[in-house]
Protein backbone atom coordinates (compact mmCIF):
# COMPACT_ATOMS: atom_id res chain seq x y z
CA UNK A 1 0.00 0.00 0.00
CA UNK A 2 0.93 3.12 -1.04
CA UNK A 3 2.11 5.82 2.16
CA UNK A 4 -0.58 8.63 0.04
CA UNK A 5 -2.82 6.16 1.31
CA UNK A 6 -1.47 4.76 4.87
CA UNK A 7 -0.82 8.61 6.23
CA UNK A 8 -4.97 9.08 6.75
CA UNK A 9 -5.41 5.73 8.09
CA UNK A 10 -2.38 6.59 10.75
CA UNK A 11 -3.81 9.88 11.14
CA UNK A 12 -6.84 8.42 12.58
CA UNK A 13 -5.26 6.23 15.10
CA UNK A 14 -4.31 2.35 12.92
CA UNK A 15 -1.28 1.59 14.50
CA UNK A 16 -0.76 -0.94 11.70
CA UNK A 17 -0.44 1.14 9.10
CA UNK A 18 2.48 3.24 10.76
CA UNK A 19 3.98 0.10 11.74
CA UNK A 20 3.67 -0.21 7.49
CA UNK A 21 5.13 3.05 7.09
CA UNK A 22 8.03 1.91 9.60
CA UNK A 23 8.75 -1.21 7.88
CA UNK A 24 9.03 0.41 4.12
CA UNK A 25 11.37 3.24 5.29
CA UNK A 26 13.20 2.09 8.09
CA UNK A 27 16.47 0.38 6.07
CA UNK A 28 16.42 4.33 4.53
CA UNK A 29 16.10 6.08 7.70
CA UNK A 30 19.16 4.32 9.46
CA UNK A 31 21.34 4.53 6.76
CA UNK A 32 21.10 8.11 7.16
CA UNK A 33 21.22 8.27 10.59
CA UNK A 34 24.39 5.89 10.50
CA UNK A 35 26.09 8.01 7.75
CA UNK A 36 26.31 10.96 10.22
CA UNK A 37 26.49 9.05 13.34
CA UNK A 38 28.80 6.18 11.97
CA UNK A 39 27.85 3.84 14.72
CA UNK A 40 25.12 1.60 14.76
CA UNK A 41 23.82 1.71 18.41
CA UNK A 42 23.59 5.61 18.19
CA UNK A 43 22.20 5.23 14.97
CA UNK A 44 19.52 2.77 15.99
CA UNK A 45 18.54 5.09 18.64
CA UNK A 46 18.46 8.30 16.25
CA UNK A 47 16.21 5.62 14.15
CA UNK A 48 13.71 4.76 16.78
CA UNK A 49 13.59 8.58 17.60
CA UNK A 50 13.36 9.67 14.04
CA UNK A 51 10.50 7.65 13.45
CA UNK A 52 8.67 8.95 16.84
CA UNK A 53 9.35 12.29 15.70
CA UNK A 54 7.54 11.78 12.06
CA UNK A 55 4.38 10.15 14.00
CA UNK A 56 4.02 13.25 16.26
CA UNK A 57 4.70 15.61 13.27
CA UNK A 58 2.31 13.39 10.76
CA UNK A 59 -0.23 16.01 10.61
CA UNK A 60 1.80 18.79 9.52
CA UNK A 61 3.31 16.51 6.55
CA UNK A 62 2.14 18.94 3.55
CA UNK A 63 2.48 16.80 0.30
CA UNK A 64 4.68 18.93 -1.15
CA UNK A 65 7.68 17.12 -0.86
CA UNK A 66 8.22 13.26 -1.57
CA UNK A 67 7.14 11.63 2.38
CA UNK A 68 10.55 10.32 1.82
CA UNK A 69 12.11 13.10 1.66
CA UNK A 70 10.17 14.70 4.38
CA UNK A 71 11.25 11.19 6.42
CA UNK A 72 14.94 11.61 5.19
CA UNK A 73 14.84 15.44 6.73
CA UNK A 74 13.74 14.05 10.19
CA UNK A 75 16.09 11.23 10.56
CA UNK A 76 19.05 13.42 9.00
CA UNK A 77 18.27 16.15 11.78
CA UNK A 78 17.91 13.83 14.23
CA UNK A 79 21.06 12.23 13.91
CA UNK A 80 22.90 15.21 13.55
CA UNK A 81 20.98 16.26 16.95
CA UNK A 82 22.04 12.95 18.43
CA UNK A 83 25.81 13.45 16.99
CA UNK A 84 25.87 16.89 18.94
CA UNK A 85 24.55 15.38 22.20
CA UNK A 86 27.10 12.08 21.86
CA UNK A 87 29.97 13.38 20.45
CA UNK A 88 31.16 9.92 19.39
CA UNK A 89 34.68 9.54 19.72
CA UNK A 90 35.53 6.63 16.61
CA UNK A 91 34.41 6.01 13.70
CA UNK A 92 33.60 2.10 13.55
CA UNK A 93 34.16 0.64 9.85
CA UNK A 94 33.16 -2.56 11.40
CA UNK A 95 30.12 -1.85 11.15
CA UNK A 96 30.45 -2.07 7.76
CA UNK A 97 29.41 -5.64 6.61
CA UNK A 98 32.30 -6.64 4.41
CA UNK A 99 32.35 -10.09 3.49
CA UNK A 100 36.14 -11.32 3.29
CA UNK A 101 35.94 -14.34 1.67
CA UNK A 102 33.98 -13.76 -1.32
CA UNK A 103 33.22 -16.13 -3.79
CA UNK A 104 32.91 -14.45 -6.79
CA UNK A 105 36.27 -11.93 -7.91
CA UNK A 106 33.20 -9.28 -8.85
CA UNK A 107 32.05 -9.57 -5.34
CA UNK A 108 35.45 -9.10 -3.56
CA UNK A 109 36.28 -5.93 -5.76
CA UNK A 110 32.34 -4.75 -5.12
CA UNK A 111 33.14 -5.16 -1.33
CA UNK A 112 36.95 -3.67 -1.62
CA UNK A 113 35.87 -0.85 -2.84
CA UNK A 114 33.18 -0.22 -0.52
CA UNK A 115 35.55 -1.25 1.92
CA UNK A 116 38.02 2.41 0.85
CA UNK A 117 35.17 3.98 -0.40
CA UNK A 118 33.65 3.79 3.39
CA UNK A 119 36.69 4.59 5.06
CA UNK A 120 37.81 7.84 3.36
CA UNK A 121 34.03 9.30 3.65
CA UNK A 122 35.16 8.48 7.27
CA UNK A 123 37.64 10.79 6.93
CA UNK A 124 35.37 13.60 6.23
CA UNK A 125 32.86 15.48 8.60
CA UNK A 126 29.69 13.99 9.21
CA UNK A 127 27.86 16.81 7.25
CA UNK A 128 30.14 16.49 4.47
CA UNK A 129 29.96 12.50 4.21
CA UNK A 130 26.10 12.64 4.36
CA UNK A 131 25.67 15.33 1.73
CA UNK A 132 27.77 13.45 -0.65
CA UNK A 133 26.39 10.11 0.29
CA UNK A 134 22.72 11.38 -0.15
CA UNK A 135 23.56 12.98 -4.03
CA UNK A 136 25.66 9.58 -4.85
CA UNK A 137 24.66 6.81 -3.12
CA UNK A 138 20.74 7.39 -2.59
CA UNK A 139 20.48 9.77 -5.95
CA UNK A 140 18.87 12.50 -4.09
CA UNK A 141 18.37 15.39 -6.15
CA UNK A 142 20.03 18.92 -4.66
CA UNK A 143 16.47 19.87 -4.28
CA UNK A 144 15.83 17.32 -2.42
CA UNK A 145 19.02 17.36 -0.30
CA UNK A 146 18.31 21.12 0.55
CA UNK A 147 14.75 19.68 2.13
CA UNK A 148 16.36 17.34 4.38
CA UNK A 149 19.64 19.42 5.71
CA UNK A 150 17.91 22.94 5.51
CA UNK A 151 20.59 24.05 3.67
CA UNK A 152 20.48 26.25 0.86
CA UNK A 153 20.94 24.95 -2.90
CA UNK A 154 24.11 26.60 -3.19
CA UNK A 155 25.54 25.57 -0.09
CA UNK A 156 24.88 22.21 -1.13
CA UNK A 157 26.25 22.12 -4.32
CA UNK A 158 29.59 23.82 -2.69
CA UNK A 159 29.85 21.41 -0.06
CA UNK A 160 29.28 18.83 -2.80
CA UNK A 161 32.02 20.03 -4.82
CA UNK A 162 34.42 20.46 -2.13
CA UNK A 163 33.60 17.25 -0.39
CA UNK A 164 34.22 15.23 -4.23
CA UNK A 165 37.62 17.09 -3.44
CA UNK A 166 38.47 16.04 -0.13
CA UNK A 167 37.00 12.20 -0.80
CA UNK A 168 39.34 11.71 -3.66
CA UNK A 169 41.80 13.29 -1.33
CA UNK A 170 40.70 10.62 1.22
CA UNK A 171 41.27 7.76 -1.69
CA UNK A 172 44.61 8.88 -2.46
CA UNK A 173 45.75 8.78 1.08
CA UNK A 174 44.53 5.60 0.97
CA UNK A 175 45.41 3.90 -2.13
CA UNK A 176 47.29 6.30 -3.76
CA UNK A 177 46.02 8.04 -7.42
CA UNK A 178 46.22 5.01 -9.30
CA UNK A 179 44.89 2.34 -7.55
CA UNK A 180 41.72 5.27 -6.88
CA UNK A 181 41.37 5.34 -10.61
CA UNK A 182 41.08 1.74 -10.64
CA UNK A 183 38.56 1.53 -7.61
CA UNK A 184 36.82 4.42 -8.94
CA UNK A 185 36.46 2.69 -12.96
CA UNK A 186 35.13 -0.55 -10.78
CA UNK A 187 33.36 1.06 -7.99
Amino acid sequence: MDTATLIPRILSGDSRAYAEVVRTYEHMVYTACHRVLRNTEDAEEATQDAFVKAYQHLASYSGQAKFSTWLYSIAYRTAVSHGRNRRSETSSLDDMHHHPMAEHVDELRRNEASHHLGKALACLSPEDSAILSFFHLDELSVEEIVTVTGLGASNVKVKLHRGRKKLLEALDRELGPEARELLLAHG
